[in-house]
């Protein structure tokens, strides 16, 4: 990190803390003692939270052959793993989810992106073979791009410069970011930091646009990298201007170009049903 910036983020008061539901949450999956009860009983802590769960539980995309009522039922027919991952998300939407009031950065819509790499990240992983824990690449892609919400909120003046640059350079915002002095990608980390998750997952929000950059965190990088790039190609929620052409397959994962076409083609068929059903979580 650029030590202007990462100064200025130390002085930089207004740095969100981890939401308290997440947090429950992530401190009992590191509990040996982790069940569908505990699960449970964190959820019922936060009414507006559950109501969520519970609507999307009955979203189409899930496919429930009888009303979920519940958050019990929710857990069994959904299973624990996946309400585990609605909680994680949709607690984030809930602390970041107030609209940015910048044009082209439509806060839905950028969850909506976040939502679309987390669940293309577990697809991968589950796809590669490479022992990469599935949840743990769904967490990393909902969190890829929170520094954007950061820069959004509170950089407002900043983002404009980055807005101007990217036009003049006709270039991907990343590259305009960094270009500026004031990458997503760095902020996001210093945030992970800040809520004192693993290295793998700052890794992951800091080495999503460049994996090789990640040392030993390369391959997991490179999941969330693969995600982004399909996720933009097919339009899922926000997505920038100047998108490379092509999608880049790291050489750093175990899949196929078939592998790859084919978990594009699932993430095709299921988007009209994730966004929409995402869509109906974050609007009450």
């Amino acid at each position: 990190m650029p030590p202007s910036l990462k100064e200025r983020l130390e002085q930089f008061k207004d740095l969100p803390p981890m939401p308290n539901t997440m947090h429950m949450v992530l401190k009992e999956m590191d509990s040996i003692s982790a069940n569908s009860k505990s699960l449970e009983k964190i959820i019922a802590q936060d009414p507006v939270l559950a109501a969520k769960i519970l609507k999307m539980a009955n979203s189409p995309l899930y496919g429930a052959t009888s009303k979920v009522n519940t958050i019990s039922h929710a857990i069994t027919i959904l299973g624990f793993d996946e309400v585990k991952n609605l909680v994680i998300g949709l607690s984030l939407v809930q602390a970041f989810g107030d609209e940015s009031g910048i044009e082209g950065f439509s806060t839905k819509d950028l969850w909506l992106h976040s939502m679309g790499v987390a669940t293309t990240s577990m697809m991968i992983a589950k796809s590669s073979g490479n022992g990469f824990d599935p949840d743990e690449c769904f967490t990393m892609g909902l969190l890829h791009d929170i520094g954007r919400f950061i820069i959004c909120r509170s950089f407002k003046k900043d983002l404009e410069g980055i807005l101007k640059l990217q036009d003049e350079k006709k270039c991907p915002l990343a590259v305009a970011e960094e270009e500026y002095g004031l990458s997503h990608s760095e902020v996001g980390a210093f945030l992970v930091q800040k809520w004192q998750l693993s290295q793998e997952m700052m890794s992951a929000v800091r080495y999503h646009h460049r994996p090789k950059s990640a040392g030993e965190d390369e391959p997991l990088c490179a999941v969330i990298y693969l995600a982004d790039q399909l996720c933009h190609k097919l339009s899922f929620g926000w997505t920038t201007k100047w998108i490379p052409k092509g999608v880049i397959l790291p050489k750093s994962l175990p899949l196929k170009k078939e592998q790859v076409q084919e978990i594009a083609k699932e993430m095709k068929k299921t988007k009209d049903e994730l966004e929409e059903s995402w869509s109906q979580a974050m609007g009450g």
